[in-house]
């Protein structure tokens, strides 16, 4: 066979194998068949972000408040750490007939700490009577609720604002429980020792971790 035939002869085979790959349909595409490309994965609705908590004004007088009557009966003097050396909180107050007649705060996130103490003599606060018998404590930096059981006293704090006692960003919210006649004293915290800081955060992570 000439070289001239052999040509022929593949010119023709090219010729009838592109003829029969264009006459091959492609298959259709279900509608629900995944595309080719990778698909993106489906978007989640946007949750509602919860409304932010509105500012007190912690001097603004509590409607049904009325002033405190004067300090009478047993005398108890009570300071009580919740934590460790490096990491915790400390609370001391004088109460007369179950009635805070002053207190000081003081927590520790070594090296950082903080510090604060009111009575009821101290310029520029304010101390109410609640409508449920507890004391309401006014300063210009954040407001206490002073709740009194028979066998607690409850701190509870309110955008108490740390800029000025503890030189950290942030409010110190949250409460701190102190059981009355017990011995050695006991006392528990809840929310006043987040940090809102990352060095601590990170620091102490995994004391602060929560339950």
């Amino acid at each position: 066979m000439q070289v001239s035939d052999l040509k022929k002869l593949f010119s023709a085979s090219l010729f009838v194998a592109l003829v029969s790959g264009c006459a091959v349909q492609k298959p259709a595409t279900r509608p629900d068949a995944p595309p080719d490309s990778p698909q993106a994965q489906p978007q989640l609705p946007d949750l509602p972000e919860a409304p932010p908590v509105p500012r007190i004004d912690p001097m603004a007088d509590v409607p049904g408040d009325k002033p405190l009557p004067a300090l009478a009966g047993a005398l108890e003097r009570i300071d009580c750490l919740s934590g460790e050396e490096d990491l915790h909180a400390r609370m001391a107050f004088e109460a007369r007939g179950g009635r805070v007649a002053n207190f000081a705060y003081y927590s520790k996130w070594k090296p950082r700490t903080c510090a604060l103490d009111f009575s009821r003599t101290s310029p520029g606060t304010k101390w109410r009577l609640t409508p449920d018998g507890h004391t309401r404590v006014h300063t210009p930096q954040g407001r206490f609720l002073i709740r009194t059981t028979a066998d607690s006293y409850v701190f509870e704090f309110e955008q108490v604002q740390r800029g000025k006692f503890c030189g950290m960003p942030g409010d110190i919210n949250g409460a701190m429980t102190i059981r009355r006649k017990a011995a050695p004293p006991e006392c528990s915290v809840n929310g006043i020792m987040d940090t809102h800081d990352t060095f601590l955060d990170t620091l102490y992570k995994d004391k602060l971790k929560k339950p």
